[in-house]
């Protein structure tokens, strides 16, 4: 990996030459006449006579701000490409096509950022500038900006097997794992998804129970048979509600779901661990006199979820209790994918 300085004096540079050329070769008339100022001659000199690499990068991005500001973004992005299309095997191209695409992008010409980005990761190695990463930094644009999902999937797996030490890995398994299940990749999503729960620090910024719910999709995935799964809300009402009615412990039981099943306040949280109560739900049942069940379950906005209002619960402080029921998402078993499972019970009165 080649180490770029981030600042080398200009004298220094031209004392590196043995003849500081003034000829346009190689740059043209149209670049030098965007600035009248003398170092940016001397600098165009410099790119056009130099032989090392580093040295020449080196005024390259100085000389980058005068072509901006005396040509505008097109014309510094046209000299940076045209450069390293004249010089492909300069181990700095990468480098100057990520300047490249950073100038389109703050321009919101993203299709041709991405473009300029892939050619930095496919066809360059690695340089460091200013102690960063030009590769990484590609690879982490990449991965926000690609409308591939396959390549997205690609650049996600480089950051992780090279960058490992500088990135968050958890968050890196976790996006890799959305990325593979809109591919329909179900086995290595949940695979990534596995790595991540091995990051519990992890914050998932759009997700905060992540690691929760990955817990419970794999155990789901893993799970041998299913059978609590109802095929319709509807169905699951009438059984959960017969089974409540008539006091039939096992019945009730029967559709309970094996998989994060939980008993607690509305106010308490998915992952204290004192909230689970120290009663079992059947005993409850069996002492209870008489279950009052509402009509119908309550169908929330979005469709995948539903509370069903039960009163009458033994002789609990508490009476009121709403049966949790939600859809299933499995797309990797179309047989069960968009059925519901009864989740859990919410004690007290709804807020």
């Amino acid at each position: 990996m080649r180490r770029l300085l981030s600042r080398v004096p200009l004298l220094l540079i031209a004392a590196a030459l043995p003849i500081v050329m003034t000829t346009c070769a190689g740059t043209g008339d149209y670049y030098r006449s965007l600035s009248s100022e003398r170092e940016a001659r001397e600098l165009f000199d410099i790119v056009d006579a130099e032989t090392d690499p580093q040295v020449r990068v080196t005024a390259l991005r100085r000389l980058a701000r005068y072509i901006l500001s005396g040509g505008g973004p097109h014309a510094l992005t046209a000299y940076l490409t045209t450069f390293v299309d004249q010089h492909p095997d300069d181990p700095y191209g990468g480098y100057l096509l990520f300047l490249a695409a950073q100038t389109y992008l703050e321009h919101e010409a993203r299709s041709i950022a991405t473009y300029y980005l892939d050619r930095v990761v496919s066809c360059y190695g690695d340089v460091v500038v200013d102690g960063g990463s030009i590769r990484e930094a590609a690879l982490t644009h990449l991965v926000r900006l690609t409308p591939s999902t396959e390549r997205r999937v690609d650049c996600y797996r480089m950051l992780i097997d090279e960058y490992a030490d500088s990135e968050d890995v958890g968050l890196l398994y976790y996006r890799l794992g959305e990325s593979l299940e809109e591919l329909g990749e179900w086995d290595a999503a949940n695979d990534a998804y596995r790595h991540f729960l091995q990051y519990p620090d992890t914050v998932v910024p759009d997700q905060p129970t992540a690691h929760r719910i990955i817990r419970d999709q794999i155990a789901f995935y893993d799970a041998p048979s299913r059978n609590w799964v109802v095929p319709t809300l509807d169905e699951l009402y009438r059984r959960i509600a017969y089974a409540l009615r008539t006091k039939d412990v096992n019945g009730l039981l029967r559709y309970q779901s094996q998989i994060g099943f939980f008993t607690r306040s509305w106010e308490q949280d998915f992952d204290d661990p004192n909230a689970t109560p120290n009663w079992q739900l059947g005993e409850v049942l069996a002492r209870s006199q008489r279950i009052a069940v509402d009509t119908a379950p309550e169908l929330d906005a979005d469709g995948d979820e539903a509370y069903l209002w039960t009163y009458g619960w033994g002789e609990l402080r508490i009476r009121d209790w709403y049966f949790y029921f939600r859809r299933v998402h499995m797309p990797s078993d179309p047989e069960i994918n968009g059925s519901w499972e009864w989740a859990g019970v919410f004690l007290g009165q709804r807020l």
